[in-house]
């Protein structure tokens, strides 16, 4: 951005064209994506974006940074709530219902970029997201250390590495589930990911008949 908007009509200006940009990237492409349109959804004229954008790469790598901040403000506090092995089953259970109860693609916000970005003409952009999965990965490490004071983590495993291979496996079954149109592939990577970290979940104790001696 090269101008930064200092009233709250210039704030919210920037903000429907974040947002218009953000919608149009996930739909088309982009690549595919025109100023023009960009401009039109947002309800923005062609002044007005060149008033706050260079081009169109200085664009994407604002899009890129708005929707890695949108992601890990909704990430963090279902991480932030992780403090024992039990939890982070539970964060598991929770984000695979959470996609297979909703309607829109399983993809994520950012991840979905990576292979939209040219590595020639959007280094700044590239190096926002490569910095937004790094800070993804942090918040995923603090709890998987948590979890391991807590005594919740199988002997000899690292949570910085569980970590990098949690988010892989969340990326990478979001990818799967995404082209298969079914939550199945990205319920097996994280129940891999968690079991290589966790173990097991312990088995519930069978109740004992009762007894039907007089």
């Amino acid at each position: 951005m090269i101008t930064e908007p200092t009233t709250d009509r210039g704030r919210a200006t920037v903000a429907r064209i974040l947002d218009a940009a953000c919608v149009l990237f996930a739909r088309q492409g982009v690549r595919a994506t025109t100023l023009d349109e960009i401009g039109t959804a947002a309800g923005a004229g062609r002044s007005q974006l060149y008033h706050f954008f260079a081009d169109k790469a200085d664009l994407v790598s604002d899009v890129v940074r708005f929707q890695v901040d949108r992601v890990l403000s909704a990430v963090q506090p279902s991480f932030d709530d992780v403090n024992t092995a039990t939890d982070l089953r539970a964060w598991g259970a929770d984000a695979i219902r959470a996609h297979a109860s909703s309607d829109d693609p399983i993809r994520c916000p950012i991840g979905s970029l990576v292979y939209e970005l040219d590595r020639s003409d959007d280094g700044p952009a590239r190096a926002t997201l490569k910095a937004g999965f790094g800070r993804w990965e942090q918040v995923i490490a603090d709890a998987f250390h948590r979890v391991a004071d807590d005594g919740g983590l199988l002997p000899g495993t690292d949570p910085t590495v569980l970590a990098a291979g949690l988010l892989a496996a969340y990326q990478g079954g979001m990818l799967l589930a995404d082209v298969c149109g079914d939550v199945e592939p990205l319920r097996h990577a994280l129940d891999t990911a968690l079991a290589a970290a966790l173990g097991p979940p312990p088995r519930r104790k069978r109740a004992r008949p009762k007894s039907t001696a007089q």
